[in-house]
């Protein structure tokens, strides 16, 4: 599948704010408030989208970590994980993040057979999870 135009504009928003945000070299360690590391561990690069704010991270590319800083916020919030493969992208996940607890999102597998871990935010930014 070719980017949709959205995702097209966020990831294109998401390198035009890279400048405004940190994308340093990330260690898999967990994420302080207000930063969320990705990691790519599967053969694709990924990004994350933040849903309500309507921007992207950088994408990252496979077998790397970045931290992307400047995500604040008390609330949980949903966000979206995504895996490019050529020119071809993909939704691998989604899951919530809280600014205040940070948090890390890491990726797996290849194309045809993705899977994410995205932050533990509680049960109120719009997932499944009843726990």
């Amino acid at each position: 599948m070719k980017f949709p135009g959205n995702v097209a504009a966020r990831a294109i928003v998401a390198f035009a704010v890279a400048g405004i945000m940190t994308g340093a070299a990330a260690s898999p360690a967990s994420a302080a408030a207000g930063t969320l590391t990705v990691c790519s561990q599967g053969s694709y690069s990924s990004y994350v989208t933040f849903v309500a704010r309507g921007i992207a991270t950088a994408a990252v590319d496979p077998g790397g970590c970045a931290d992307f800083t400047g995500f604040t916020g008390d609330e949980a919030e949903p966000i979206e994980v995504y895996g490019i493969s050529g020119s071809a992208a993909f939704r691998v996940a989604e899951g919530g993040y809280r600014g205040n607890l940070g948090g890390k999102v890491v990726t797996y597998g290849k194309p045809g057979d993705v899977w994410a871990v995205t932050p533990d935010v509680g049960k109120d930014a719009g997932s499944d999870d009843d726990s």
